[in-house]
């Protein structure tokens, strides 16, 4: 073959590869687009999902202000009630919302139960907080707290102390305002245990963690109950009063941080400035016996005889209490015994909870303790013990006092806890206007998540009917 035609074929052959080089570049190329489009396409959608109850929201409100203009400012909604003489808006409501329907509580324990399918279509099913055929150890690991939404209501150490007994294999895991004081005393003084450090997302008790092999429990209380009992911690533990140490130096440190804090509510100590007017004011000088009006002269750091009295307060404390609830955006917190229950127990990286065998309530906390206690031989010390019952203080403000709409707010504020850990809702708040209800979805691994169907910050905080009045 002549070597000009030899040329020309190798020419040939070379051009064939490159053309087949680049037709695959090209296919490669439309593979990465098309993939990557598909991606999008995926999250974008998945974020309407997500969000779309907020527009629905945004729609009843205009509805609604729509109806109201129509109406010469009369809404005619079943979502009222009688305060003050007036009807007066429920906060947080969903009135005319025929969209989003509510779904068996059966049902949905079926779905996480893998009894039967996950309805793809619907892609976020809403139901009533505490309708799950489960228990709250078996409703916790499908909880997903939002790590933007609740970041501070994660533990902020990245150590922290719990109960752990290395002799019956036993994790307490504390939640504040939870019966800690009491599981703490049970553990360290009948359980040979020893307070030790973990990682704040007790990532300590996950397959290869130091305490992979130890069973882990936990106490958990009804929401409304502890946040009455968090909201009195904290107004105590911040009060004006605290700002000095003892005359010996004591507690000095916590002196100088409240001195420091830039609180967030202050206006809830209005009028209030001294140890003796807080008591005065839940304690009034005429219904102490003679006998102990010589300790009338209240210390915040000092029982005496008014610390274990029912409140006699006139309503001074619970206006400021109903103003902080609502003035109180619920994702905020500024002390622990604020925090909500499951993002104590959960991974605040990841959102979801960390491995709890055995989730138990307060309200039967010395029951359950005894039971627990029993499996290791041991017995507890006579129910009057007042360790068994440590740090249990009569409220300051009274409860009674404490308006519907503002325990509803409440319930709102805490809808994580009453999803996550299937407690019924009060009276007050199981309603179906009332927009405290719980969200199934799955996130992008196919895993079921349970959240609130509106967090705290993401609902109305409407004060109609709730009095202010601090003076």
């Amino acid at each position: 073959m002549p070597k000009a035609d030899e040329k020309r074929q190798n020419q040939k052959s070379k051009t064939k590869v490159q053309s087949a080089w680049v037709l695959l570049m090209m296919v490669f190329i439309y593979i990465m687009v098309f993939a990557t489009t598909l991606s999008i396409h995926k999250k974008h959608k998945r974020y309407s999902q997500d969000h779309s109850f907020k527009l629905t929201r945004k729609r009843v409100r205009t509805r609604k202000k729509e109806a109201k203009d129509q109406n010469d400012g009369q809404l005619n909604t079943p979502a009222t009630l009688d305060l003050n003489d007036g009807q007066q808006e429920v906060p947080g409501t969903l009135q005319n919302d025929n969209q989003i329907e509510l779904t068996d509580g059966l049902q949905v324990t079926d779905i996480l139960q893998n009894k039967i399918p996950f309805d793809e279509q619907h892609q976020r099913l809403r139901f009533v907080p505490g309708t799950l055929s489960l228990t709250p150890a078996e409703t916790l690991p499908h909880c997903y707290a939002d790590p933007d939404i609740y970041e501070n209501h994660f533990p902020k150490r990245k150590i922290r102390g719990i109960p752990i007994s290395s002799k019956h294999k036993l994790v307490f895991i504390m939640i504040a305002k939870s019966g800690s004081s009491t599981g703490r005393w049970v553990m360290n003084n009948v359980l040979d245990a020893e307070e030790l450090k973990v990682h704040k997302d007790l990532l300590d008790l996950s397959p290869g963690g130091k305490y992979e092999d130890f069973s882990a429990i936990t106490f958990v209380r009804d929401p409304l109950s502890r946040f009455y009992s968090s909201y009195d911690e904290v107004f105590y533990r911040y009060g004006p009063w605290m700002r000095e140490p003892e005359r010996n130096g004591r507690y000095d440190s916590w002196a100088k941080h409240v001195r420091e804090l830039d609180h967030p509510h202050d206006y809830v100590y209005e009028n209030m400035t001294t140890y003796q007017e807080f008591q005065d004011a839940f304690c009034p000088p005429n219904i102490i016996p003679d006998e102990y009006k010589l300790d009338r002269a209240a210390s915040p750091r000092r029982p005496n005889w008014c610390t274990y009295q029912p409140t006699h307060e006139n309503g001074t404390l619970a206006a400021a209490f109903e103003r902080f609830v609502f003035e109180y955006d619920g994702v905020s917190p500024w002390d622990v015994h604020l925090h909500l229950q499951v993002p104590m127990l959960s991974n605040q990286l990841t959102g979801r909870p960390a491995r709890v065998n055995e989730v138990f309530k307060t309200e039967t906390s010395i029951k359950d303790w005894e039971n627990i206690v029993s499996r290791y031989g041991q017995t507890l010390p006579d129910d009057d013990d007042e360790n068994l019952n440590a740090r249990s203080i009569p409220r300051r403000f009274n409860p009674k006092l404490v308006s519907i709409v503002t325990k509803r707010r409440i319930c709102q504020i805490a809808a994580i806890d009453y999803c996550c850990l299937n407690f019924k809702l009060p009276m007050e708040c199981d309603d179906t206007e009332v927009d405290v209800s719980c969200s199934l979805d799955k996130d992008e691994q196919g895993d079921y998540r349970i959240q609130p169907w509106s967090h705290p910050h993401e609902v109305s905080r409407d004060r109609s009917g709730v009095r202010i009045d601090l003076g």
